[in-house]
């Protein structure tokens, strides 16, 4: 019997979410006021700062305490504070009758009461739980741990489900990120603007909750000799050695512990758009059944067909529920099954179990968003929510019958790598914590600068870093993105094979993952990371070099983040890589390299100034033929790459009113300026270090007091920490698939550091210095930053009363600075004071007319 249902229940069932119950909006003062209470860490782990309990989901909280549920208040609502991470877990220290609870988590506590509350997030497989809402049933007083960590929330509800009382002593996350005290960050800032101040710890707290040790994240499959793989409720893990199979029989034994098994086919390791989802339903057995299961997604004894990235569609996830299929037996739980899914020509599918027809299907007959052979790719396990099954005794035989894989899935040390599942194995930089949960690189850009100016985790940086070069392609190229329980020789499965080899997407981030490296030796001057790891970054440059079109003489690659591929932003960026690049060479005594480099950057830079300068317009176009095009990445890069003259600079700045919305600058002129427009904190990132180099404060502040304090500003989406997109109605940019806590959006961070307090290296690992106080244009009346080098503390306090300014100066010996009254700041001719300080115990005391 065929059950069609024909719907996306994730869409369809948010008609009936129970809306939040919503404060006014407060006033930015009192909001930051409020935040001093920050989360309470204790060694490794997360503890609430606050509690409410009632009937429903509440923003206002009390200081927490030890709390019961029962029917007159049945609901806990939990806050942290801002972003955290880790493995839940809850004290109970009392219980009567039966108990069970339902737990969710989000970074907006306006999405919390959704049926899937911020979830699922099925793009990638972050050795996370792959959904926001986890079911427990508590049967005795102690300690309930979670075993697959939530990546980061700063909301949790407790809910609960039956007729019973349960009392908690404590709830919390077992710490899987480094507990900070974010007012005692090794790097600091402040200033007499609190909003400023809270804007520096945005980005601070993106990295602290993205960054993270080797083994932080355990592996979210348990693996018996005997038994096979125990697999939690989760996006599937793909082999990657199934990547090239095409119509093929899947064959594997299985055993239901609760609630039913997830399997997909079909699934490229690399695909943006999916694959086949499969799910073998249970028959829900009383004693083991959660109170919360969704029988109508899930209907008892039956196969669920869906395509896309999972059963429920997730905002951007596109996801199709296609049908589901009773099996003519009961499906129970403890007891093995052999599971039969072939994939053949014209879409077809089907599947029996013990040898009994389920279903034989084309997928042509349902509407799944894709064209053409939908057979090809590979094969993996997971799961719905709660759901949890082992898996054994795979096989895979294609079509003419010949078996081409086996694989028992007793073997833990095989099939972790294998399936994507391992522990993190390396220190890391995720490009969010709740979400992609992947490495990316061109994010890493912003994130290296952050990491540097305040929790000064090096470690992180340069195990990002190697991370990136483990994944490297022969040709050279870096990769778009890492996944974490894959090994680095997985590479080759998650790169596109074109006519010119294999190739990562998006191109353009191998640039900024060249000019993070050169971030992180301006920084840290870790000369024994460059020099042991050179020949791949020599690799890495020349690859680029190679992307030079001989008859343009400018860098021209395919499918780019920045947009146009031979583009303003594409080979600026590139001049600039190529210089950072020399330099590294120069410290590790490669001149050679050196030289070549520059020599490089100042031909594709003159190409630049002979075919993107329109003299007539004033600016840099993006491309030569469309002359009216400018966007903020391909004048940011004009600008700090050294290619733009400063009249040039100051004539592009002026253009960026035409890209002026509200909050921010849009990426181009291509962008509607008509509907809801996405503002990129990433991209407005880019462009901090270009307006201060041209001396705009009014279009800082601008940005400080609009785009990065809409981060602050209202209370349930403010998470802490910096967002991936802000529209232009200030709420998150891509609705509840929003990251709230992206590092790639904190620039902030270390331009506040480097460009308002004033602390700048000039040489590698601040042997030199630089600090020019913004003493004017942000209307500030003091400031103070520290940062950490491996000097020791370099650190500054200045204030401006009664046409001074006084300054308090400690270097650590070693090293040596200027500090340097910047006139133009004030609009001023004049020559700038500038003072030289040398490194010593001793702090320089100056007080300087302005």
């Amino acid at each position: 019997m065929r059950i069609t249902v024909g719907l996306l229940f994730g869409v369809v069932s948010q008609v009936f979410a129970v809306p939040v119950t919503r404060q006014s909006e407060p006033l930015l003062r009192k909001s930051i006021s409020h935040r001093k209470l920050l989360t309470q860490n204790s060694g490794d782990k997360f503890y609430p700062r606050g509690i409410a309990l009632g009937s429903t989901t509440q923003e206002k909280t009390q200081h927490f305490a030890a709390f019961t549920l029962n029917s007159k208040s049945p609901v806990a609502t939990l806050d942290y504070g801002y972003e955290v991470a880790g493995y839940p877990f809850f004290s109970v220290a009392s219980l009567t009758g039966k108990v069970q609870i339902e737990t969710r988590y989000t970074e907006d506590l306006g999405d919390i009461d959704l049926p899937y509350s911020d979830g699922p997030f099925t793009f990638g497989q972050g050795l996370t739980n792959t959904y926001r809402i986890e079911t427990f049933e508590i049967t005795s007083v102690g300690q309930l741990n979670s075993y697959l960590a939530q990546g980061g929330q700063r909301w949790q509800t407790i809910r609960l489900l039956t007729s019973g009382t349960v009392t908690f002593r404590s709830v919390g996350f077992a710490a899987t990120i480094d507990t900070l005290d974010y007012d005692k960050l090794p790097g600091q800032f402040s200033s007499s603007n609190p909003l400023y101040n809270e804007i520096w710890k945005l980005g601070a707290r993106a990295a602290g909750a993205s960054c993270f040790s080797a083994g932080a994240y355990k592996s979210i499959w348990d693996v018996s000799p005997n038994s096979g793989a125990f697999v939690r409720g989760s996006r599937a893990g793909l082999s990657i050695k199934g990547n090239t199979f095409s119509n093929y029989n899947l064959t594997f034994s299985a055993n239901i512990k609760r609630g039913g098994l997830g399997w997909t086919m079909a699934y490229p390791v690399s695909s943006r758009v999916g694959g086949v989802q499969l799910n073998l339903v249970g028959n829900y057995p009383e004693a083991t059944t959660y109170a919360n299961v969704n029988k109508t997604l899930l209907p008892p004894n039956t196969v669920v067909l869906s395509y896309g990235f999972s059963l429920v569609n997730q905002t951007t996830l596109d996801s199709y529920y296609l049908d589901s299929f009773k099996v003519p037996f009961d499906v129970k739980e403890g007891h093995w099954y052999s599971i039969s899914a072939k994939m053949y020509e014209g879409n077809f599918l089907a599947v029996s179990i013990n040898g009994i027809k389920v279903f034989n299907v084309t997928l042509n007959d349902y509407y799944t968003g894709a064209s053409g052979a939908m057979t090809t790719g590979s094969f993996g396990f997971g799961g719905w929510q709660d759901q949890a099954a082992y898996f054994k005794d795979v096989e895979v035989a294609s079509d003419n019958g010949t078996v081409i894989y086996t694989n028992p899935m007793t073997n833990a040390s095989v099939i972790l790598p294998e399936y994507g599942v391992q522990s993190n194995t390396a220190d890391l930089c995720l490009d969010g914590a709740k979400r992609d949960r992947l490495v990316w690189l061109g994010d890493f850009y912003h994130t290296a600068g952050i990491i540097a100016t305040s929790t000064s985790r090096q470690d992180y940086s340069s195990g990002t870093l190697k991370n990136f070069l483990d994944w490297q392609l022969p040709s050279g190229q870096l990769p778009l993105d890492t996944s974490l329980g894959y090994p680095g020789s997985a590479t080759i499965s998650f790169a596109e094979l074109t006519p010119d080899g294999y190739s990562y997407a998006l191109q353009d981030y191998h640039i900024l993952g060249l000019l993070a490296f050169g971030s992180h030796m301006r920084y840290h001057n870790d000369i024994a990371f460059a020099s042991q790891n050179w020949p791949q970054w020599k690799l890495a440059v020349e690859y680029l070099i190679g992307e030079i079109d001989n008859s343009t003489g400018l860098v021209s690659l395919g499918f780019t983040f920045f947009g146009d591929d031979a583009g303003l932003a594409v080979n600026a960026a590139s001049v600039q890589a190529f210089r950072e690049l020399a330099l590294v060479a120069t410290a590790i005594g490669d001149t050679a390299s050196a030289r070549s480099w520059n020599a490089v950057a100042g031909q594709v830079g003159n190409t630049i100034q002979s075919t993107f300068w329109q003299p007539s317009l004033g600016y840099f176009s993006d491309t030569p033929q469309n002359k009216s095009k400018i966007s903020v990445q391909g004048l940011s890069f004009v600008v700090t790459s050294g290619v733009a003259t400063i009249s040039q600079a100051n004539s592009c700045m002026n253009a960026l009113a035409a890209l002026k919305l509200s909050p921010g600058y849009k990426d181009s002129t291509v962008v509607s300026s008509d509907t809801v427009a996405n503002i990129s904190p990433n991209t407005n990132g880019f462009l901090l270090s270009a307006l201060m180099q041209t001396i705009r404060t009014s279009e800082m502040r601008y940005l400080f007091e609009n785009l990065w304090a809409a981060m602050i500003t209202n209370d349930t989406t403010h998470s802490g920490a910096s967002w991936e997109y802000v529209d232009t109605n200030l709420q998150p940019g891509l609705s509840r698939y929003t990251s709230l806590s992206h590092p790639w959006g904190g620039a902030p961070t270390y331009i506040l550091t480097e460009y308002v307090a004033g602390i700048r290296p000039v040489t590698f690992g601040y042997k030199t210095w630089v600090i020019a106080p913004a003493y004017t244009g942000f209307g500030l009346t003091s400031a103070s930053a520290q940062v950490q080098t491996p000097f020791g503390v370099l650190k500054v306090r200045w204030g401006v009363k009664g046409g001074k300014i006084n300054a308090v100066i400690n270097a650590p010996v070693g090293t040596s600075g200027t500090f340097v009254i910047n006139r133009a700041l004030a609009n001023e001719t004049r020559a700038n004071t500038v003072v030289q300080v040398k490194g010593g115990i001793l702090p320089k005391v100056l007080c300087l007319d302005l």
